[in-house]
């Protein structure tokens, strides 16, 4: 068989059908002969007559063969490997460092990611520990360019694919460490060498910790990095900046004298460089500072006694970096559709966090260069300074920025007809800042007409300019009408008149550049969520609007001809159905006079993803959803024409559908009550055969176990049947431990616990009258009680902590005959109770749930 053939066919053959035919065999080659079909991709790296493409390809596939982004994968990967005779393990090993040395520089990366792989499964388990000395070997000084390159490439693949808390893998940090600065210092001739080092030593830095607490190996690391900012390279310099802001993220305590004898001078002039790679990787460093900073005063203000100390860097260098980044916003792009990243958007990111960091401190200076160029003839000049007013809004004390937002938003608001793009669209953005961290500086009488003015001119403007101005409305409308629906009338409702009809003209947008139409839906879907009672007929004015909309989306389906049609189609849709699920939900009962037509839309739509592969079926699930709690148990007249679509939806458990379709279930078993009985059966059976299919994916087996407690919630005593079944399924998840110490493994599994808490809640709720059915399970439902109660988070989490002791008051209702009263007598049901309700952090209806459950424990102890 010739290999070689096979992997030209798969990446260069011009036939797709050669290509498929291809992949297929070497698929089915990985699966039937891995022994042979790994040596055969060896040989193939090796074989220096073949061309540079299939070598790689032969690398990359090999690779590929030992390592993957899914976790269980990976370990049957690993497992395969470890199972594999030594000869053949050597021999890979082997050709996969020689062709490290291969001139050929994509060969050579294909090789480096090889190595990492093998070395990922090795070294954790103390084999190939020969394979770091080999690569310091590879980078002494009078290696060949190429091969050193390779080989400190090889090292940052290694470092950034292992975990760096391995002892394997941290026992080689000498060997890493010696490498790297070969390879980084300045008497290193190769400039593509220096580079490829501080790249990895980026990669390494979390596995040097040992040696970074060593004054002189941390010294010397320092002045290297330090040298290498200083080189005559541009790339190198931002290279060295972007390790030096590694290095301050991960050792902060570290670099008080760093910071005096070199860092702030290296780093302002680096700021001040006329490259911008150079100058955004300076400024990213200051963003650094300011975030570490920021991170140790939330952590001493949440546990006063930490040991985390702050330099006040930032505070310190204040006088020096202000006034850089200032001079560094008007360093802007020429071009307003270019949204490349540059050094004008580094400085505002930085100087949000300075404001974060040092409070108060940032205000004055920023006020003067505000006041110096707000009324500038240059526009770059014009735009830095609403972006530097804009920028100081979140961090120094409110009242004062209060006075100042006054003073400032007139001349801000005018610069929303300024001739510059880039200034109206900078106001617009500013304008919405002002609006979502500081509310309460924008007048209701005096300020807000004026705003509205501003948000109706940008609206009309560019796709920019109208979508951060539809960003503005979205917060003022959250803030100034929170409570609007219980209100005849709100501060926005004279402007709805307004606002509506141009939102409306945005939506109608051909295209969604710059998100502008999706962002018009935005805005029009929290006008009808946060509307006032004043302001329906407007509303019921959308909802006719988008009928029609939806409509004609239907027609054009047939119309689609390209990939961009169906995309730009279903996006459209996707923004229409989500502005309709909230006309939906405001307009409440109300809806029932169209719920049929509506029903009807959404079956059509249904049946034409169906035949078009269409990825809206997650978006329609949810306003039928909507519409199912508008309409309550009238829903049942849609059933029968809905259930094969919503059972088909279940099914297909590898696609995110399917945790939708377990919500709506959910949410249809609350409307429909006693009357989802008849469909109960057959829709247990799905949801139970999802949660014993062991591959089926994690995340939907917490949405099932909540979807139990929901149905039995919802038809009560009719749930009686599927108790022990969905009891054995909750034990095991209650008792289920975390795959690993990862935070995701942890995670998933308090959210496990936390869905079989929901689902008993349910069933408790569903089945009060029922104590005989629920006795059985009585001391397993406590138990996942206690175990809660133990869980830190758990008891910090007022959603859980309120379902607890609501939970324990419930039970104790339910057995007043004293079957359960030992139970009570446990002390930690005292101190969780207790807990909860004295949790300053909680509302107020959490702590009276608690009191109420505390009075339930009470008079269970009294029978």
């Amino acid at each position: 068989m010739d290999i070689g053939q096979i992997l030209e066919n798969a990446i260069m053959n011009p036939d797709p059908a050669k290509r498929s035919e291809a992949e297929a065999q070497m698929q089915a080659m990985s699966k039937d002969h891995f022994v042979m079909y790994i040596g055969l991709l060896t040989e193939a790296l090796a074989d220096e007559s073949k061309r540079a493409e299939v070598r790689i390809l032969a690398g990359i596939t090999l690779k590929n063969e030992l390592t993957s982004k899914d976790a269980s994968k990976k370990r049957h990967q690993a497992e395969r490997w470890i199972n594999l005779d030594q000869a053949s393990k050597s021999q890979i090993k082997e050709i996969s460092l020689k062709s490290l040395l291969t001139q050929n520089d994509r060969v050579a990366n294909a090789a480096a990611q090889l190595v990492a792989a093998i070395a990922d499964i090795e070294l954790p388990r103390q084999e190939w520990n020969e394979l770091i000395s080999i690569i310091v070997e590879n980078t002494k000084p009078e290696k060949p360019e190429h091969v050193k390159r390779s080989s400190l490439l090889t090292i940052g693949y290694i470092c950034e694919t292992s975990d760096p808390n391995d002892a394997g893998v941290v026992s080689q940090s000498n060997g890493i460490l010696i490498a790297i600065v070969q390879g980084a210092q300045s008497s290193e001739p190769s400039k593509v060498v220096r580079l490829t080092a501080l790249n990895a030593l980026v990669d390494s830095l979390e596995f040097i910790k040992f040696n970074f607490e060593r004054e002189g190996e941390r010294n010397y690391i320092m002045q290297v990095v330090c040298e290498a900012t200083q080189a005559d390279d541009s790339e190198l310099q931002a290279a060295a900046f972007g390790a030096l802001a590694r290095i301050m993220s991960l050792y902060y305590s570290h670099m008080s004298v760093y910071m005096e004898k070199a860092l702030y001078g290296l780093t302002v002039a680096g700021m001040q460089s006329s490259d911008e790679r150079v100058a955004c990787m300076a400024v990213e460093f200051w963003s650094t500072v300011c975030e570490n900073e920021i991170e140790i005063a939330l952590e001493k203000e949440e546990f006063p006694d930490s040991q985390l100390t702050s330099y006040n860097f930032a505070l310190v260098a204040i006088q020096d970096i202000l006034p850089t980044l200032f001079q560094l916003l008007t360093r802007q792009n020429e071009d307003a559709d270019d949204d490349t990243w540059n050094v004008a958007m580094a400085a505002g990111a930085c100087l949000q966090l300075f404001a974060q960091d040092t409070g108060n401190f940032v205000v004055q200076p920023a006020l003067s260069f505000v006041e110096q160029n707000i009324s500038s003839p240059e526009w770059r000049n014009r735009e830095a300074a609403v972006m530097a007013f804009g920028s100081i809004l979140d961090g120094p004390d409110r009242d004062q920025l209060k006075v100042l937002i006054a003073q400032a938003l007139g001349p801000i608001l005018q610069l929303i007809k300024d001739e510059n793009l880039q200034v109206k669209d900078t106001v617009a953005w500013c304008i919405g800042r002002i609006a979502d961290l500081i509310i309460d500086a924008i007048d209701v009488q005096q300020h807000l007409p004026n705003v509205i003015q501003a948000i109706i001119e940008g609206l009309k403007d560019h796709g920019k300019v109208s979508t951060n101005s539809c960003w503005t409305l979205i917060n003022i409308v959250e803030q100034l009408n929170q409570t609007a629906q219980q209100d005849e009338t709100s501060p926005l409702s004279q402007y709805y008149p307004a606002l509506v009809p141009i939102l409306i003209q945005v939506s109608g947008r051909s295209d969604n550049e710059y998100s502008a139409r999706a962002s018009a839906y935005e805005a029009l879907s929290t006008l009808v969520l946060f509307s006032a009672k004043d302001v329906m007929p407007i509303i019921n004015n959308i909802a006719s609007e988008v009928l029609s909309r939806i409509d004609q989306t239907l027609q054009l389906q047939s119309q689609i001809v390209t990939a961009d049609d169906k995309y730009n189609l279903e996006e459209l849709q996707s923004n229409i159905l989500s502005l309709l699920t909230n006309v939906i939900r405001r307009v409440g009962k109300d809806v029932g006079s169209v719920a049929d037509s509506l029903m009807q839309l959404f079956l059509k739509l249904l049946q034409a993803q169906q035949q078009q592969n269409s990825i809206i079926e997650e978006d329609v699930f949810i306003a039928i959803s909507a519409l199912a709690g508008a309409v309550e148990q009238d829903f049942n007249k849609y059933m029968t024409a809905f259930l094969p679509f919503l059972t088909n939806a279940l099914n297909q458990t590898d696609s995110p559908i399917s945790n939708t379709a377990v919500g709506l279930v959910a949410d249809i078993s609350h409307s429909l009550g006693e009357n989802f009985n008849q469909y109960s059966e057959g829709l247990m059976n799905i949801l139970g055969s999802i949660l014993s299919n062991a591959n089926v994916r994690k995340e939907l087996r917490p949405a099932v176990l909540s979807s139990f407690g929901d149905i039995a919630s919802a038809i009560g005593p009719a749930f009686q049947p599927y108790l022990s079944v969905v009891f054995n399924i909750c034990r095991e998840a209650q008792i289920a431990q975390p795959e690993g110490s990862s935070i995701e493994a942890l995670d998933y599994i308090l959210n496990l616990r936390e869905s079989v808490l929901d689902c008993y809640v349910g069933i408790v709720g569903g089945l009060h009258g029922q104590a005989d059915s629920i006795y059985p399970f009585a001391a397993q439902i406590f138990e996942l009680l206690q175990s809660i109660s133990e869980e830190a988070s758990f008891s910090l989490s007022e959603s859980v902590s309120r379902s607890a002791v609501g939970l324990l008051g419930d039970l104790a209702q339910m057995f007043p005959d004293g079957r359960i009263k030992s139970a009570y007598a446990q002390d930690w049901i005292t101190q969780f109770i207790k807990k909860t309700r004295t949790n300053p952090a909680f509302q107020q209806n959490t702590k009276d749930t608690a009191r109420w459950a505390r009075e339930q424990q009470k008079q269970q102890l009294n029978l």
